[in-house]
């Protein structure tokens, strides 16, 4: 009898042990797509209210940064650091800069990249409420930090939680680039264990069904928020 082209055993022993390489692929995931979410809330602030020198750079940012491939942005990040800190030192790179962990240099390309997107998401969402709804709040004694937080942030909720989501699924298997700087995360892991076993069908199935699996569970914790933040607007989802 053949042997069968998929070893569906040997699958699920890939499966098992990418599966401890999930935590790696969540922590750069949820670290940038909350660090790039405080850079875009405060690229969208400065834009949105058009301070001076500061709005200029936040847009510059933003176009820059979603004009560039992602791994581009890291490369210049983990390539750079290096030369900009001889620059600074006198041509002397520090002995702690050789003790900084690949994966920090992951997190901040990565955060760069997502705060750019989350920066116009954020943008098109304040965009979306109406005017009158912050000069009502402000004619009720509000502040204008208050009407912010208590009257347009909760509608603008409403139109950035799905893009955002949409951003966080993309960043999850945008963390797979991070192998190229050695950090070792589901994608990379699955390199390396396809290297040494060369059974890369098996390999490459296990990991594209837990690329879905982590993908439909945030997917799903989203979509709860969006029906939840639907009340804003009146309107269900």
């Amino acid at each position: 009898m053949e042997d069968s082209i998929v070893d569906l055993t040997y699958a699920l022993e890939a499966f098992r042990y990418l599966l401890g390489f999930v935590p790696v692929t969540l922590a750069l995931a949820v670290g940038s797509m909350f660090l790039g979410s405080l850079l875009g809330l405060a690229v969208m602030f400065v834009r949105w209210r058009n301070v001076p020198i500061l709005g200029k750079l936040g847009t510059g940012y933003v176009v820059i940064g979603r004009a560039l491939p992602t791994l581009i942005i890291l490369y210049v990040v983990f390539f750079a650091f290096p030369v900009f800190l001889l620059y600074v030192n006198d041509g002397q790179v520090s002995e702690r800069f050789n003790a900084i962990p690949p994966f920090l240099f992951a997190l901040v390309g990565l955060t760069l990249h997502s705060g750019a997107y989350l920066a116009e998401v954020f943008r098109t969402a304040v965009q979306s409420v109406n005017k009158g709804q912050m000069e009502a709040a402000l004619a009720c004694g509000m502040t204008w930090s208050q009407g912010f937080r208590r009257i347009v942030l909760p509608q603008a909720a409403v139109l950035a939680v799905p893009l955002m989501g949409n951003q966080f699924l993309s960043l999850i298997k945008n963390t797979s680039i991070a192998f190229m700087i050695t950090v070792l995360e589901m994608f990379g892991a699955a390199n390396y264990l396809s290297s040494i076993s060369e059974r890369y069908i098996e390999i490459y199935l296990a990991l594209a069904a837990l690329y879905w699996l982590v993908g439909m569970f945030f997917e799903t914790l989203f979509r709860k928020l969006e029906v939840r933040l639907a009340v804003y607007k009146g309107s269900k989802v």
